[in-house]
């Protein structure tokens, strides 16, 4: 069962949207700190997210890309719907990120130069959640050699955890 913590600022959407996701068999705990994923609702701006891995609601297409600068994991349109909802929330609080390929691709923009060029595609791989079997499979490398690229990259980017790389190949 995911724990969801929601943050949005009509108390009744918020209720309404609690009483759906429990009959949907997610838990909704009453603070972020308890909870695997967030689910936040944006209005003009995209607010800071929460202090766990969230999900944003966005009101128009164009804030995709300020959501994923500002550190959120994931975001949904206005015309998706319960499913789209649920599986994000699933995603995102297995550690993966919920967003569409092109703007991925348009934040990641050129890889980091100082990067081979398998330790660019290892870190872009990771930087959009997949796990180290995820990479070795689609790569066609062990998954040793994806743990040895892995810290061959955080040494160079000054980065600890694959959360920091994440940020890192989004922000810069």
């Amino acid at each position: 069962m995911v724990k969801v913590w929601l943050q949005f600022p009509i108390f009744t959407e918020q209720e309404a949207l609690a009483e759906t996701l429990r009959a949907r068999g997610f838990e909704v705990v009453e603070h972020p700190l308890l909870a695997q994923v967030g689910l936040v609702e944006a209005d003009r701006e995209v607010p800071a997210p929460p202090p766990v891995p969230a999900v944003v609601l966005l009101k128009t297409r164009e804030q995709s890309a300020q959501a994923l600068k500002k550190g959120y994991r994931g975001y949904l349109y206005p015309d998706q719907g319960l499913e789209v909802l649920e599986r994000a929330l699933k995603a995102v609080a297995q550690g993966e990120v919920w967003a569409e390929r092109r703007v991925v691709a348009a934040l990641v923009g050129e890889p980091l130069p100082h990067l081979t060029q398998r330790e660019k595609e290892v870190a872009a791989l990771a930087a959009l959640g997949l796990s180290n079997e995820e990479i070795a499979k689609e790569l066609g490398i062990s998954v040793k050699t994806v743990k040895a690229h892995l810290s061959i990259i955080f040494q160079k980017l000054g980065v600890k955890k694959r959360s920091q790389l994440a940020h890192v190949r989004f922000l810069s």
